[in-house]
């Protein structure tokens, strides 16, 4: 489909974003993310109107060889994938081939994308739906072919080899997906003339292979194998494997952990590799086929892994090296003569690619979010579910309004200009931002519980709190269905700018528990979040990850007994820092499998130090995890409060010992509600068991002797992109505790990591990633003189789901219909549009209209690098 030629010309003008310069950047009014850190993109910006289908979630692009086009391939959370071109001359995109993923077994793009030499052709990865496209490539794009590429194509090269013309594919899985995701051992040849596939060649291991690149004189291909912190070296004449080079070693997996993009020199002997968990450059030398160098692309010295380099481009004269870093919003510029960094780019959220011209002049960096953009349906830099509009029966041309991509188009800066640069890129990340240390008081509080809640904004259950910034007509849960909430609200510390940093639950997890997420997770959720490719083009393997689906050469950073899953981070989770620090922990439903019903034991865990023996007795068989027939206050806090009531007796028969673990976290999930779906509860119903849950929880706590030394932290894993007037990531967050019961309310901005970090530093553990590390803690919440009145739990009016006589959805109920064919048996498998509404109009009426999510990010005048 080619634009219409009245498409913007320069920048976002329909954001309200001019070019944005180095002398400009510092002191421009910015966007910020939901971690706080600001967005000031350099250079010019170039996408779509939210209104234009396509350009959703990029991940790969190429630059044509004449560098005046820019093909993208966009794997969004979305029904729509696509594949755009973009003129960088005339900064608007001339083409697109949608991908429909309800269509067949699911068309798709993932990542790989590559020209012909002319330009006139190009290749893109197919993903999912295990083919390479091929596109005719001229004033617009037309798919003009497909090869049958099983399974699951990632990274593609073009090369010229002994054999003449070549493209090499690398297989990410080995097979469909199932219940989970056969790793792939293989690499596809194609010859590019007759778009044929010429052979496969078996790498041995299979590790998920994932990017590609030749040597510079196409004698040799490098595959890096995502899972295996390795890369394959291929003989492109006999077209087989000469060796595996091993980036890290297993006794130091923090070196080159997750090895994705890949580049070749062209003047020099060389590859790198960029190492997603590790933040590191792997440099390879091509004579020998060993690595001569890492070095690490972090923004300064002692920083945590959660830069995440994921993409890499090489000047045409060999001598810089341009890092994306996905976690940092920026790229790192590398001196290959020296062969250390030189500085750092500001880009828009999360850069995915980038591409350097030919003659070296400009770069285009690809980002998942423009910046500036204030989508009014769908959070994030990438959309969800049924944010495209056409997906379900009540949607209308409101939703297709959503997130897009970018294309920052900057010019390779010079020396002085590189420095301005890297310092507005240190001010935006909030570098070097001030800590505030732990007060010495609160040395007292030696116990955090953590619960973890599903999916509510702020505005949707404390809206109608006077003393906070609400909407009280957003509200969806009042005092009938939450009194616990509000009162908790209204007696303790009131934290009403708090935004969670994950879209949804398969990141949303992670940044509750690790504070940060991988590449993995990063490039995979929103393809199992895809409408038409869920649970066919992959496994969900975000949270529990049996032992059978995890990498022997993935072990974890302080155990090389223990091994990961892919989307686990090296350095682990919050049990793993406990663990490694001899902090005690006990889990109750995270990361868990139930087996059973909601009160049979059998709830386990493989995933790291959990529920391993060796570690000691970690995790509550007998509480449920995710399942939405368990109830928060019948099922999940008795077992949970059968293990306290032991605690108690303990330290009654014997003072001298504390044997309540120092940390315990807790999932009690339910306000996630089961919709409008007919014979289930309402949602105000499962609202309410989940608040008389949290209640009586508080309760049984503050009325125990741990009281004096506890704090229970709370917060939602996501918020699921509901309605609130400041933003749809802002959420709900208590931190509970004698030093808090001050009815006060602190405006600061905060997010999931600082909840995190503050938990860390309450019990002394080291931050994980890069976020927790620079978060503002929340010690401004807290008082130096603690208020030791217990809280009484209060019994909600409506009645709670898993007490007799708890209403249920009739069959006339709003979208009954279609929450009805929803999956409620997987977080997030429903709908976060369709089932916000449904929430919505059963409680506001079948008539009513949902206003449209908000976002903003913007944290008013807020500096930068304001410190906490």
């Amino acid at each position: 489909m080619t634009r219409p030629s009245s498409f913007l010309p320069v920048a976002l003008v329909l954001a309200g974003l001019a070019p944005v310069t180095a002398a400009d950047a510092a002191t421009r009014r910015a966007p910020v993310t939901p971690s706080g850190w600001s967005i000031r993109p350099a250079g010019t910006q170039i996408s779509i109107p939210r209104s234009t289908p396509g350009f959703q979630g990029p991940l790969g692009s190429a630059l044509s060889p004449s560098g005046q086009k820019l093909l993208s391939v966009s794997s969004a959370a979305t029904r729509i994938n696509s594949a755009d071109l973009f003129d960088l001359r005339r900064r608007r995109r001339i083409g697109t081939v949608p991908y429909d993923s309800r269509r067949g077994m699911g068309e798709a793009v993932f990542y790989g994308v590559t020209f012909s030499p002319g330009g006139k052709r190009a290749w893109a990865s197919g993903g999912g739906q295990n083919v390479i496209h091929v596109y005719a490539v001229g004033k617009g794009l037309r798919e003009i072919g497909t090869i049958p590429t099983p399974h699951f194509p990632a990274g593609l090269a073009y090369g010229k080899t002994p054999r003449g013309h070549r493209i090499y594919v690398a297989n990410n899985l080995s097979g469909p997906a199932g219940s989970s995701n056969p790793p792939g051992r293989s690499v596809t040849v194609i010859d590019p003339n007759t778009n044929r596939v010429t052979g496969t060649i078996d790498l041995g291991l299979a590790l998920q292979p994932y990017g590609v690149t030749f040597s510079r004189r196409g004698s040799k291909a490098y595959v890096t194998n995502w899972m295996g912190r390795s890369v394959s070296v291929i003989d492109t004449r006999t077209e087989t494997v000469r060796r595996r080079i091993l980036l890290s070693a297993p006794s130091n997996p923090l070196l080159a952990d997750h090895p994705n993009a890949i580049a070749a020199n062209p003047r020099r002997n060389e590859v790198y590799t960029a190492n997603g968990n590790s933040d590191t450059v792997s440099f390879i030398d091509t004579r020998r086929d060993r690595v001569i160098k890492t070095l690490k692309v972090s923004l300064v010295g002692g920083a945590r892994p959660g830069a995440i380099p994921n993409a890499l481009t090489v000047s045409p004269d060999g001598r810089r090296l341009y890092v994306a870093l996905g976690g940092e919003n920026a790229v790192a510029v590398v001196d290959l003569d020296r062969r250390r960094k030189a500085g750092f780019i500001p880009t828009a959220w999360n850069p995915t690619d980038v591409d350097i011209t030919r003659d070296g002049s400009k770069l285009a960096i690809t980002t998942a979010n423009a910046a500036g953009r204030r989508p009014r349906r769908c959070a994030g830099p990438y959309a969800v579910g049924d944010c495209t509009g056409g997906d379900l029966a009540y949607s209308s041309a409101r939703i297709r309004l959503s997130t897009k991509g970018g294309i920052n188009v900057v010019r390779t800066p010079g020396r002085k200009r590189l420095a301005r640069l890297t310092r507005v890129v240190l001010r935006n990340n909030r570098v070097r931002a001030r800590r505030a240390k732990k007060p010495a008081w609160l040395s007292a509080i030696r116990h955090v519980i953590y619960v973890v809640k599903e999916n509510r904004t702020y505005d949707q259950v404390l809206g109608d709190v006077p003393k906070g910034d609400g909407d009280p007509g957003l509200v969806l849960f009042d005092e009938d269905s939450s009194p616990n909430h509000h009162e908790l609200a209204r007696r303790f510390t009131l934290f009403d700018n708090f935004f969670a940093d994950a879209d949804v639950s398969a990141d949303g997890q992670s940044w509750t528990v690790a504070a940060g997420v991988t590449d993995y997770i990063d490039k995979m959720w929103p393809i199992t979040y895809s409408p038409g490719s869920r649970r066919r083009h992959r496994a969900r393997d975000f949270e529990h990850v049996d032992f059978a689906n995890q990498f022997f050469t993935l072990p974890l950073a302080f155990d090389r007994t223990i091994f990961r899953g892919a989307s686990a981070l090296t350095r682990g989770y919050l049990w793993d820092n406990a663990y490694h620090e001899a902090v005690s922990f006990r889990n109750y439903g995270m990361y868990t499998r139930l087996p059973g019903d909601c009160t049979g034991a059998g709830n386990t865990s493989d995933v790291t130090h959990l529920d391993d023996r060796r570690f000691g007795d970690n995790n509550n068989e007998r509480f449920p995890g995710f399942n939405m027939r368990c109830s928060d206050h019948a099922q999940r806090l008795p077992a949970w409060q059968r293990d306290f009531d032991a605690y108690e007796a303990a330290y009654r028969a014997d003072p001298s010992k504390d044997p309540l673990p120092a940390l315990s976290i807790l999932r009690l999930p339910n306000d996630h509600t089961w919709g409008t779906t007919p014979g289930r509860a309402i949602p105000e119903s499962y609202m309410a068991d989940n608040d008389l849950a949290l209640g009586r929880l508080v309760e049984r706590v503050s009325k125990s002797p741990f009281w004096p030394n506890t704090a229970i932290m709370v917060t939602e894993d996501d918020a699921q992109n509901g309605p609130d007037h400041v933003d749809a990531h802002r959420t709900l967050a208590y931190v509970i505790s004698p030093y808090t019961q001050s009815a006060r309310v602190d405006h600061t901005h905060y997010d999931t990591a600082a909840m995190v970090a503050t938990l860390e530093d309450l019990l002394g553990l080291p931050p994980m990633t890069i976020v927790d590390q620079r978060a503002t803690r929340m010690w401004k919440g807290f008082t130096r003189k603690p208020n030791f009145r217990p809280y009484d739990a209060i019994t909600p009016k409506v009645v709670p789901f898993g007490a007799a006589g708890a209403p249920l959805n009739s069959r006339r109920a709003p979208m009954a219909a279609a929450s009805s064919r929803w999956d409620f048996d997987i977080e997030d498998a429903t709908p976060e549009i369709g089932l916000n509404e449904a929430i919505w109009k059963s409680i506001h009426g079948r008539n009513s209209r949902m206003p449209d999510p908000r976002h903003e990010y913007i944290i008013g005048s807020q500096p930068a690098d304001a410190g906490g």
